[in-house]
């Protein structure tokens, strides 16, 4: 069961932006241009070289790319797919990240009111003070957290229903799970392409640069790809056991001095795509297959015209009677 390998999280994050709609100005520029005062918006960026402001936004897009790492797409809604292998890692790397985020807002309010002075003047006449929140507000606005929920299934599915439309809904939510699964499967896939993609590119060019992460990037993907496949596709996990044994033996140093050793590599890469597109294209084209069978059989199954007309007509019958 799904249920027991997996679960889904969301990491929500909060950041002041620093950012204010002056209407006054705003209905200024619309009145000067001879517009309607919603023609336009003008934004005043309060706070101007905010350092600390500025290691904030760093450090929470640290924390989406580790979140990403080690998550797969799940909803639109902002959760993701995350391997019950990873829970225990991602709440002790969240506590880090917690302390480290709340210690840096902290440090900012500290300083905070030197930002105002430092920006008063560049703003001049669209300085306003109440623009400013009070240290106390402003704190508030800050704020990180994880959220851990199960991944719904039929079976958990109880309100007021006929049997029926119990069934229908039950079966709903299996197939809507499916299909998450499904995405989050072919996100590793596009992970697994791109950088054995990216590998072929860089080493195929005699000319191109690269740095130690074209290898390391390739082995940290293939290290982690077999906890990430918690829809267990085993050709996932067999291309990722490939490319780590025949695309990870050399650093990207040793490939920038040795000739041999780069088109050897990129040779072993270049075939590696060719079966792992082999696979994928197959797939496709069984899925396709698979649809117009279904599709097909729908349409047998479909009660014709003259069967509508024929119940229509018992139906009209019965009720006079």
């Amino acid at each position: 069961m799904i249920t027991e390998r997996a679960m889904l999280a969301g990491v929500h994050i909060s950041i002041w932006t620093a950012v204010k709609h002056d209407r006054k100005v705003s209905r200024d520029v619309a009145h000067q241009h001879g517009a309607h005062e919603g023609a336009g918006r003008y934004k005043k960026q309060l706070l101007r070289g905010a350092e600390k402001l500025d290691a904030l936004r760093a450090l929470a897009g640290q924390i989406r790319q580790y979140f990403y790492k080690i998550t797969l797409p799940w909803s639109d809604e902002g959760y993701r797919l995350l391997p019950a292998h990873f829970y225990f890692e991602l709440t002790a790397q969240m506590r880090e990240f917690e302390r480290a985020f709340f210690h840096s807002v902290e440090e900012f309010l500290e300083v905070y009111p030197s930002y105002i002075e430092q920006v008063r003047p560049e703003l001049n006449g669209l300085f306003r003070e109440e623009d400013y929140p009070s240290a106390e507000k402003l704190r508030a606005k800050f704020g990180v957290k994880l959220e851990v929920l199960p991944i719904p299934s039929g079976e958990d599915f109880r309100v007021t229903l006929s049997e029926e439309e119990q069934a229908r809904v039950a079966r709903e939510i299996d197939e809507s799970v499916r299909e998450s699964l499904h995405r989050g499967t072919r996100d590793l896939w596009v992970r697994l392409t791109d950088v054995v993609t990216h590998m072929v590119d860089k080493l195929n060019d005699p000319e191109s640069r690269f740095h130690a992460s074209l290898v390391t990037n390739v082995f940290d993907l293939v290290d982690l790809l077999p906890r990430l496949n918690v829809n267990q596709d085993e050709d996932l996990n067999r291309f990722a056991a490939e490319i780590k044994d025949r695309l990870c033996n050399f650093s990207a140093h040793d490939l920038k001095k040795n000739d041999i050793l780069r088109v050897a590599t990129v040779t072993d890469a270049a075939q590696i795509l060719l079966q792992m597109n082999a696979v994928l294209r197959g797939r496709e084209q069984d899925s396709q297959a698979s649809a117009e069978a279904n599709e097909k059989s729908a349409r047998q199954n479909a009660p014709s015209v003259d069967d509508i007309f024929s119940h229509m007509s018992a139906y009209m019958e019965a009720a006079t009677l």
